[in-house]
């Protein structure tokens, strides 16, 4: 007995070594330490909560079509939130690629950015957690008319919205240049 109960602690200790290892390796890890709440539990968007643990102001949302239409009079800058993978494989033509942990040349990039109208940050996911947490620090850091766009870069594509493909210029010497 005393032997079924050592041998069953250690599956349970290798399992939580697994699970951890296997949580810090992905590309959306869970947030430890937090609780996790459904996305039909969040209110209007609101992906992330604020440091008070109070559901943070949802950051607002732009269709496919309005950003298409502000892309084509110059009124907005594009965020791509994504890998550097897929942002090479196609992007909003004239978007940065800012991912979510940032890069070297994120200093250029918000000075950019802040000088806009308008800035929009998409991902590839329709639940906005890549893009929201990117548009969150864009606004920390002081670039103002943020939004996200609703549908993600799957609803950009199913709009025709204009797409490019290829490395970002001010990504080069980022991170991710290598993968």
């Amino acid at each position: 007995m005393l032997e079924t109960l050592r041998q069953a602690a250690l599956v349970a200790v290798a399992g939580l070594g697994v699970g951890l290892a296997g949580n810090a390796l992905s590309p959306r890890p869970a947030p430890l330490g937090r609780p996790v709440h459904a996305a039909a539990e969040a209110t209007a968007g609101a992906c992330v909560e604020g440091s008070s643990g109070v559901p943070a102001a949802p950051i607002p949302r732009i269709s496919a079509q309005e950003a298409a239409a502000m892309c084509a009079a110059c009124t907005a800058g594009f965020v791509d939130a994504r890998s550097a993978r897929d942002y090479e494989a196609g992007h909003v033509i004239g978007a940065v690629h800012l991912p979510p942990v940032g890069h070297p040349e994120e200093a250029a990039v918000l000075a950019r950015l802040a000088a806009l109208p308008a800035v929009i940050v998409y991902d590839d996911d329709t639940s906005c957690a890549l893009a929201e947490g990117v548009a969150r620090r864009l606004q920390q850091r002081g670039v103002r008319e943020v939004r996200v766009l609703a549908g993600a870069w799957p609803a950009w594509v199913a709009a025709g919205g204009p797409g490019a493909s290829g490395a970002c210029h001010l990504c080069q010497h980022g991170p991710e240049a290598s993968r």
